[in-house]
């Protein structure tokens, strides 16, 4: 019999209180044709209510004898998991699988499957595999977060040219509060953008962010370990939450957010699926329009409260306050292997690292202003970085013959005679741009660099140098002998047309005159 077990023993109890057949069947809701073969199987089994009534649901339908037969079928048993394992292959079906299951059984077709049986059953199996395990979440401990599907387009309002936008989707794990931002990549610094974006709409920051496996989340996943990708823990150690990663292919992890893309997706992006935009801020705007609405609105399985009615009662409590400094966002280069010459390249400029770690690999921090080179996640090196390419190279860096050569060169000997003084600073330039033999001039340069910082008498040498470029002295031993002698601290001499007056000499006034016979 098909009818449940419950309402068999109820009828077996009203049989033995005298009912008819036609009371039972209006008390139970049922056929009193039902009733009457009921009564017939009683009859038979020679039970009465008071042997069958302590016994189990099986033990009862088998003394009364309405227990289902087993149908035994002839076709041949598949092995599903066997099925489940080759349909990860790629580009596997069902209908293929099913043509290699007649191929196998072709002596007898009779036996076998029709395709349709083997889908319907196929599918019955994979439910009885799947066992679905409640989350609870406590308020303010997680954040679930993902990428929509779907991708919205942006218009480029100076070329005409579409661009693609992402949609973020954040959803906190006890009140459902949904956040949703789209930014132009999935990039690891768009990626930091929209937490930083996340957190400043909740208010406050979650302990635990669960996200799948993304390459600017994480950059390996394995059995054993996890890497994560090095802006993404430096946002995380900045915010104090913990970074969550979802097991690989196992989007149950992160319900939630899979929950609340479909929402976004299905609420805000296909209703603008129309609308052109032609910036990604105006796209933002009516996404938060949406997130609103969507938030505010009261759901059943809330007991009539909305999304944020909950976020305010449960979540906002519970999150840990926002720090008093943003996040200031840095992109990372991983595995950089230090050349011989002991200087990183980056955006077409050179940076030097202590010598002593070449060959090391590196990672390289780059942030608005600067640039830090990281050897298992300490700094070895920092500098400004450069907008035009070039080279930044610190003394330090370098070893000590390396040190002494750069010292040699017209670009430092030019910044140390800018160090003395202007006029010092002139002469040297005139040294390299004026005399013939460069050679000479350098060597004369470097002369005067060694000198003056044995006699430290710089005060001296920018007067002197002064005093050469009037008289366009270029020679360094000259040079020495005008700081020795001290000839700089006299004035300089003035020449004029005559000697001394006296009433002996004749004036000019009187070779104007012309009269030269009267000179006798």
């Amino acid at each position: 019999m098909k009818i449940p077990i419950q309402i068999q023993r109820e009828i077996a109890r009203m049989i033995d209180l005298g009912l008819s057949n036609r009371k039972i069947a209006d008390y139970l809701d049922i056929s009193s044709t039902t009733v009457s073969k009921f009564r017939k199987l009683m009859h038979v089994s020679g039970k009465n209510y008071l042997d069958i009534a302590k016994l189990d649901d099986e033990s009862f339908s088998s003394a009364v004898g309405t227990k289902s037969k087993v149908c035994t079928s002839t076709k041949f048993l598949i092995d599903w998991p066997h099925i489940q394992d080759e349909l990860r292959h790629a580009n596997m079906t069902l209908l293929l699988l099913w043509q290699e299951y007649l191929h196998c059984n072709k002596d007898t077709p009779e036996n076998c499957l029709s395709y349709s049986q083997f889908n319907r059953r196929f599918k019955a199996w994979l439910k009885t595999q799947r066992i679905s395990m409640r989350q609870i979440h406590s308020p303010g401990e997680k954040l679930f977060v993902d990428f929509c599907g779907r991708v919205m387009t942006v218009i480029n309002p100076d070329t005409g040219e579409p661009q693609k936008a992402y949609v973020f989707v954040g959803v906190l794990g006890a009140s459902s509060y949904i956040f949703a931002y789209a930014v132009s990549t999935q990039s690891s610094a768009d990626w930091i953008e929209c937490h930083i974006r996340a957190f400043h709409f909740l208010g406050g920051v979650p302990k635990q962010v669960v996200s799948d496996n993304l390459k600017a989340a994480v950059i390996k996943h394995t059995k054993y370990s996890v890497e994560i990708n090095q802006a993404y823990g430096d946002c995380a150690e900045h915010y104090q939450f913990l970074i969550n990663p979802t097991r690989t292919r196992k989007p149950k992890d992160k319900s939630l957010a899979e929950v609340g893309v479909k929402i976004v997706q299905q609420c805000i992006l296909a209703r603008l699926r129309h609308r052109k935009f032609f910036s990604i801020e105006e796209l933002n705007q009516e996404i938060a329009k949406g997130i609103e609405q969507i938030n505010l609105q009261k759901r059943k399985a809330y007991n009539n409260k909305s999304r944020y009615q909950r976020f305010i009662e449960l979540d906002k409590p519970a999150l840990h306050p926002l720090p008093e400094s943003e996040h200031e966002r840095a992109s990372w280069v991983y595995n950089i292997k230090i050349p011989d010459d002991y200087h990183v390249e980056h955006g077409g400029s050179f940076y030097s690292v202590p010598y002593q770690y070449r060959f090391h690999r590196v990672d390289l921090k780059i942030t608005q202003t600067m640039l830090t080179v990281m050897l298992n996640r300490q700094c070895i090196a920092c500098h400004p970085l450069l907008s035009t390419p070039g080279i930044s190279r610190l003394p330090e860096h370098m070893p000590e013959s390396h040190r002494f050569q750069e010292q040699q060169e017209p670009t430092a000997l030019l910044e140390w005679a800018a160090r003395i003084g202007p006029s010092v600073l002139l002469w040297v330039q005139m040294i390299f741009e004026k005399r013939r033999d460069f050679a000479n001039g350098l060597k004369a340069v470097r002369k005067l660099r060694s000198w003056a910082k044995e006699t430290q008498n710089y005060a001296q040498l920018e007067a002197a140098c002064e005093f050469a470029l009037h008289y366009n002295i270029f020679s360094f031993q000259r040079l020495k002998n005008i700081v020795i002698s001290r000839l700089f601290l006299h004035s300089q001499p003035e020449f004029s047309v005559g000697g001394q007056q006296h009433c002996n000499l004749r004036g000019s006034e009187y070779f104007k005159s012309g009269d030269l016979n009267n000179a006798n």
